[in-house]
């Protein structure tokens, strides 16, 4: 949905820009290319998508009153909490969230629309997920369900093999990572957490990283490693070793991952439905462009 929002919002300013001079964002020998030629351009190329996703979401809202299905304010919350739980506390979550252009109240808007999407197609089409179904799933993806060894890293970047050396010699005289990365990092993505890339399991990072930090103890602090982007410090702040998947510990995320993925697919054939029978009009502006513009 955000990308979605985004578009519309994208609409909305082309709009405005009709009314106003024109605002060029760059110019080809003189010639003006304004925003709104830009965000025109943005509409044709991706409009098709944006239209049909909002079509789908009036035909869920009316399908949803049609049939009297209601939101589960609990299930919502419950949602909300377990992604709440993958992040320090809501400051870091809020400040991920902007990162990439979300918002906390936006996350709230799309999981209630999610539940409200799989109440209505569970009413509807029937979907649901049985004990057995669960259980099968388990049997069959044992190896893939188990937990893979990760660690909790710290990390800077500088530009450097010089600036590294001195921050290593730094940080294994006692300086404080966190504030060190806050201040010199060159990665903007982690510099705002002091560094923490959270749990990073083998397979995450290119070779020579990966190699590096799974050698280190906790509380070390690696050599420089070079990479494109320039030399990198990592600390190891804990080590998680592997553990194999428990049927009891991840039943009710197991069901709920198959519920979500039957209702994504009787949804599909649902949409079909509502669209048949629902009287559509698109404007011609609001068509695909052709292959190739």
């Amino acid at each position: 949905m955000k990308n979605y929002a985004i578009s519309l919002m994208l609409l909305i300013a082309a709009a405005s820009a009709r009314a106003a001079a024109p605002d060029a964002l760059v110019t080809v020998d003189g010639a003006p290319i304004s925003r709104t030629q830009a965000m025109e351009l943005s509409f044709r190329r991706c409009g098709g998508e944006v239209v049909n996703a909002l079509i789908e979401d009036v035909l869920q809202s009316q399908a949803v009153k049609a049939n009297g299905v209601v939101s589960d304010p609990k299930e919502v919350a419950a949602r909300l909490k377990r992604i709440s739980a993958q992040f320090p506390d809501e400051a870091t979550m809020r400040t991920r969230l902007s990162e990439s252009g979300a918002s906390l109240e936006a996350l709230r808007a799309q999981l209630e629309h999610d539940v409200l999407r799989e109440r209505l197609v569970a009413k509807v089409k029937k979907v649901s997920v049985t004990d057995a179904e669960v259980r099968q799933f388990y049997e069959a993806n044992r190896e893939k369900l188990a937990q893979s060894p990760a660690l909790r890293l710290r990390h800077l970047l500088v530009a450097t093999e010089n600036e590294a050396r001195d921050f290593a010699t730094a940080l294994r005289a006692g300086a404080d990572f966190a504030r060190l990365a806050a201040s010199v990092s060159l990665d903007q993505a982690s510099k705002a957490r002091g560094g923490d890339l959270g749990f990073v399991s083998s397979g995450m990072t290119p070779p020579d990283i990966e190699k590096a930090v799974f050698a280190l103890k906790p509380g070390e602090v690696s050599a420089p490693v070079p990479s494109p982007s320039g030399f990198h410090i990592f600390k190891l702040e804990e080590s998680r070793p592997g553990k194999a998947a428990n049927f009891k510990e991840i039943q009710a995320d197991l069901k709920r991952n198959l519920i979500v993925e039957k209702t994504a697919q009787a949804w599909k054939t649902y949409a079909q439905e509502l669209r048949a029978a629902a009287k559509i009009e698109i404007a011609p502006a609001a068509a695909p462009a052709p292959p190739g513009r």
